[in-house]
């Protein structure tokens, strides 16, 4: 983007200006504009050329493609060969990995053994039953337990697919084309 220098002074970008031929600039800039015309030549000058270019190719016509662009292009590339690049993993893209894999098993065992072996040494005795906390409780040893445990296994097998299964059937090659 080109900018007029006048006065060791930084004037209007290119942009600035075909925002003020298109009649979109702020106020600020219009300001700018007047001042600069009023007191500047050359600055008229680059004025006048950036307005005759705008001028020029607004009043071009607009070229459409022909009605089978699409199919010629198709055309064009099936008859191309794909070109293979061998793409170079980052070093410490697979130390992270596997550490987050690692750390996501050690999460969902920890979370099977505590769902298996876990005795609560604490009885609540109730002298009325309250069947919301009857419900509550039910739930929270058995439903919520549950879920938590297959919410980690899902993240787990997604991540696997993603991270490990994928980029070993694609053998690391990107198809270019």
């Amino acid at each position: 983007m080109q900018s007029v220098k006048l006065n060791k002074r930084i004037m209007l970008t290119d942009e600035q200006i075909f925002d003020i031929l298109d009649g979109v600039a702020d106020a600020e800039v219009l300001q700018q504009h007047i001042h600069l015309l009023a007191d500047s030549v050359s600055y008229q000058q680059y004025f006048n050329e950036l307005a005759t270019i705008h001028f020029e190719l607004a009043e071009m016509p607009l070229e459409k493609p022909s009605l089978n662009f699409t199919a010629n292009v198709l055309e064009m590339l099936s008859n191309e060969e794909p070109a293979f690049v061998l793409a170079k993993k980052k070093a410490w893209s697979a130390k992270w990995t596997y550490g987050f894999i690692g750390t996501m098993l050690v999460v969902l065992l920890t979370t099977i053994l505590v769902a298996i072996f876990y005795q609560p040494t604490v009885v609540i005795t109730v002298e009325q039953p309250n069947e919301v906390l009857e419900f509550i409780n039910g739930f929270m040893t058995s439903y919520f337990t549950q879920i938590a445990i297959l919410l980690n296994l899902i993240i787990l097998l997604v991540l696997f697919d993603r991270k490990v299964l994928q980029p070993y059937f694609k053998h690391r090659r990107i198809t270019l084309g």
